[in-house]
């Protein structure tokens, strides 16, 4: 039986039966009219177009209150679906929430069928036979033989990566672990596990912040809707072969992969360290070691097109190599925000080697560390020394600039009259010279306070004497 009549059967009894009875009654009440069959078939003709007018302007109206539609096309959609809807011939009705279907349809049917988004949510449709289009939040009138291939989260989403903060990767199975809990440990230990170049195990565990690649407010919607990016992280999700074909795992979700790219990222990079590369007993003289280097150029992979090309020792060569975990991702339709290591695990052969190699160094380093700061402050104390004598010869002769521009242009004969007056002009402008620099600094002005008055009274007596 056609898809069409088998959807008739559920509102048989709720919409077409009370119709036909109604239509029974009004023929029969035409075909035994006491005024004449004519006259009542008249009536009868005249009652069904009023009828059929009224329920069409009423479903016309209550039709755009039921999905919220904002134009034309989209109204007449809705009065049609729900024409459909009262006939039992409609397809499935969707409700999309935060990337999740929250009501899944009723019938499967291959007549056209609705769907309403909110404003975090997208879905990728398709048909039999092929994919047809990515939709976005609203409502949205699928076509005939349209299901939904997939959905996705627009909000920002966090990942996390590796052992569970409670939980040691190294212990044994313990009393109180079944077979499943403690293989599920050890998968979470091989998800992040790295090995450095001197042959020693680090574990961490990885979180990355990722969205789709849309910035917010694109497609009129709070979080950012990109057709575009909807489409390619539907379509490119990784297909597991090493499950069986009937299972639903084997389709892994597209936002599982950019923690699993950010994972072979650390493993790549760690294998290219040793151990006290990154855990240095000593601080650092070069900043390209050490783990904060590290969550750097995983950043960089992930979140850049170019990123700087390292020897197998871990050396930057100075040149640069397109990324490829950033290539993968921008083929997705997926933007990495951030990307942090959290709860560092090592082995504990690897702490007792750390702690070793510290306990032997950290003497010899607090050595250094203090000839380096002695002689740093010696370096600093004898630049302000400099510093200070330089701005207290310039303030002090300050004023003897246009001293020495009248002076030139004394005759001969003042010159020999007026000796005991050019030294007392000459301590004048030192003097004031003194006071202009104690007026200038603060700090010299609230600690010699007494100088600068003995300095004043000095003034003021040679000042009264050359009167």
């Amino acid at each position: 039986m056609p898809p069409m009549f088998t959807s008739l059967r559920p509102h048989w009894r709720t919409t077409l039966l009370p119709a036909l009875v109604g239509f029974l009654l009004l023929f029969l009440e035409a075909l035994f009219a006491p005024d004449g069959r004519a006259k009542g078939f008249l009536r009868l003709g005249l009652n069904l177009v009023i009828f059929g007018i009224g329920v069409g302007f009423w479903l016309a109206f209550f039709s755009q209150f039921i999905v919220p539609v904002n134009n034309l096309h989209d109204r007449l959609n809705a009065f049609f679906h729900l024409i459909g809807y009262l006939v039992g011939c409609h397809g499935p009705i969707l409700f999309i929430e935060n990337g999740q279907i929250r009501q899944q349809p009723k019938t499967t049917s291959g007549i056209a069928g609705v769907m309403i988004l909110d404003s975090a949510s997208a879905a990728m449709l398709r048909t039999s036979h092929r994919f047809t289009r990515a939709v976005g939040p609203g409502v949205v009138f699928t076509q005939p033989g349209e299901r939904v291939a997939g959905v996705v989260d627009l909000r920002q989403q966090r990942q996390t990566i590796g052992p569970r903060p409670s939980e040691d990767p190294f212990a044994p199975p313990q009393p109180n672990e079944g077979p499943a809990q403690y293989e599920a440990r050890m998968r979470r230990k091989r998800e992040t596990r790295a090995i450095t170049r001197d042959n020693f195990e680090i574990i961490p565990q990885i979180e990355v912040i990722f969205q789709l690649d849309a910035q917010p407010g694109q497609g009129q919607t709070e979080f950012g809707y990109n057709p575009l990016a909807v489409q390619r992280a539907i379509l490119g999700q990784v297909v597991n072969a090493d499950l069986p074909l009937d299972t639903p795992a084997r389709l892994i979700p597209w936002n599982e992969l950019p923690a699993q790219l950010a994972a072979e990222a650390w493993r790549d990079l760690i294998s290219r360290f040793t151990l006290e590369q990154i855990f240095p007993t000593q601080p650092a003289r070069q900043p390209q070691v050490g783990l904060q280097w590290i969550l750097q150029m995983m950043r960089n992979r992930l979140t850049q097109p170019q990123v700087p090309l390292l020897d197998f020792d871990g050396r930057n060569t100075g040149e640069t190599t397109p990324s490829r975990e950033f290539s993968v991702l921008s083929s997705r339709g997926i933007r990495v925000i951030e990307i942090n290591i959290l709860d560092l695990r090592l082995s504990p052969e690897v702490e007792r080697e750390l702690l070793n190699r510290w306990s032997a160094g950290w003497l010899a380093w607090a050595r250094q560390e203090r000839e380096q700061i002695e002689r740093e402050r010696r370096d600093l104390a004898d630049q302000a020394r400099e510093d200070a004598l330089r701005v207290y010869a310039e303030t002090s002769t300050h004023h003897f600039e246009a001293f020495f521009s009248t002076r030139s242009t004394d005759s001969p004969a003042e010159e020999m009259t007026a000796p005991v007056d050019w030294a007392r002009s000459i301590l004048l402008r030192l003097l004031r010279g003194h006071l202009m620099l104690i007026e200038s600094r603060p700090g010299l002005k609230t600690l010699a306070v007494d100088e600068k008055q003995q300095i004043q009274e000095l003034i003021a007596i040679l000042e009264s004497r050359a009167l």
